[in-house]
């Protein structure tokens, strides 16, 4: 019992964007690996918009604002989809996606920039990390599939 207990406290995290302890099954290696592999699931699928202006502009803004952000050592990517929803989600590992649907409906750069913020918010604080974890609730550990959580 004493091993498991401290096998999970050496477990535990500190979320890099609130500042709290977590538990985590995954490390960023693996976070890493499935943001990689998604990515390129979500590309054969979808397709990337062909416009290499587009994409390295989105791409720009989307780099500056990660190397300001909690986590700015992941391999951060940002694509333009070839979709007309409009729609903008992260992946683990650092991998941001809007589509062209989207971008049509923004009116300046601040906009493209604060919904590419907000999907880096996603990864900085581990929202799209699919692993499990225990959660702490009522005095009782409990499993979680698919998100990390914060200890309370």
């Amino acid at each position: 019992m004493l091993l498991l207990v401290a096998g999970i406290l050496a477990s535990c995290a500190v979320n890099p964007a609130t500042g709290r302890r977590m538990f985590s099954l995954i490390g960023e290696a693996q976070e890493i690996r499935m943001g990689q592999e998604a990515d390129q699931q979500i590309v054969a699928q979808m397709g990337l918009y062909d416009d290499d202006d587009l994409q390295d502009y989105v791409d720009s803004i989307g780099q500056a604002l990660a190397a300001v952000s909690e986590r700015p050592e992941l391999p951060w990517a940002f694509r333009v989809l070839d979709d007309e929803i409009i729609n903008a989600f992260a992946l683990p590992g650092g991998y941001i996606f809007v589509t062209r649907g989207i971008l049509t409906h923004f009116n300046t750069e601040a906009e493209l920039a604060g919904v590419l913020g907000h999907e880096i918010g996603h990864v900085t604080a581990w929202h799209v990390s699919s692993n499990s974890c225990v959660h702490k609730r009522g005095g009782r550990g409990e499993i979680a599939r698919g998100h990390r959580v914060e200890a309370e």
